[in-house]
C-alpha cells in the first residue's frame, strides 16, 4: 500500500495549479472540542468515533454542496455540470482540516478547496455568495466561508503550505482512512482543462 505524504499531494497539486483561479474556506458546525468533553481514558474511542463520524458528515455534505455550486454557476442551464462534467464541472482540489480532538472551544473541522475551470463572468465575491448559499443554505453548514483569488493569497507555496499544514505536523494524517485530503471531493475536468 502506498503512503503519500504532504510532498506527494503538492506535487499531484502541482500539476494542475496552473488552472486554479481561486480558493474557498469554508467551516463546518462541526466541533472537535464536544469530543473531549469529560474524556478520560476509556472515553478516547468514543472521541475517535466522534471526530471520525463528523469527518465523514463533511465529505458529505461537501459533496452536495459541491453538486448544488456547479448547478448555480449556469443558472440558465444548470444540468451542464451533471451532463458533461468533463468541460463544466469545477476542477477541485480539496483538503478537511480540523479533525482532531482539542480543547479549544473555537476550532472547526473545516475544508479548503482550491478551485478553477469556474466561468470568467464570476468575480470572486460572486464565487463567495454561490458557495455560502451551497454551504450554508443547502448543506446546512456554517455561513462562516471566504473565497480568495488564488494570485492574492501570498503564493502558492502559502497556500499549498496552509492546506496540508495537518499532514506536514502529522504524516500519518496524509493517508489514513480520515486523510486531510479528501480524494472524493477533487475532480479534473480533463476536457476543459485541455481546451486552454
Amino acid at each position: 500500500m502506498n503512503r503519500y505524504t504532504a510532498h506527494d499531494i503538492e506535487q499531484f497539486f502541482n500539476n494542475y495549479e496552473k488552472h486554479i483561479s481561486h480558493v474557498i474556506v469554508a467551516h463546518t458546525h462541526h466541533r472537535p472540542y464536544a469530543a473531549t468533553r469529560d474524556m478520560g481514558s476509556s472515553r478516547q474511542m468514543r472521541s475517535d468515533q466522534y471526530i471520525r463520524a463528523k469527518m465523514t458528515q463533511t465529505q458529505k455534505d461537501l459533496r452536495h454542496a459541491l453538486n448544488c455550486f456547479s448547478k448555480l454557476l449556469y443558472p440558465s442551464h444548470p444540468n451542464r455540470p451533471r451532463q458533461n462534467p468533463l468541460l463544466f464541472r469545477p476542477l477541485t482540489f480539496v483538503t478537511i482540516e480540523g479533525g482532531e480532538a482539542t480543547l479549544d472551544r473555537s476550532k472547526t473541522i473545516h475544508v479548503n478547496i482550491a478551485i478553477g475551470n469556474l466561468p470568467k463572468v464570476l468575480s470572486k465575491e460572486d464565487i463567495e455568495t454561490l458557495f455560502r448559499h451551497a454551504w450554508h443554505d443547502m448543506a446546512h453548514q456554517s455561513d462562516d466561508v471566504k473565497a480568495f483569488d488564488y494570485t492574492q493569497v501570498n503564493g502558492r507555496a502559502r497556500w499549498i503550505g496552509y492546506s496540508l499544514k495537518e499532514a506536514q505536523q502529522a504524516p500519518h494524517k496524509a493517508w489514513d482512512t480520515d486523510s486531510i485530503w479528501d480524494v472524493g471531493n477533487c475532480w479534473i475536468p480533463h476536457a476543459a482543462l485541455k481546451a486552454d
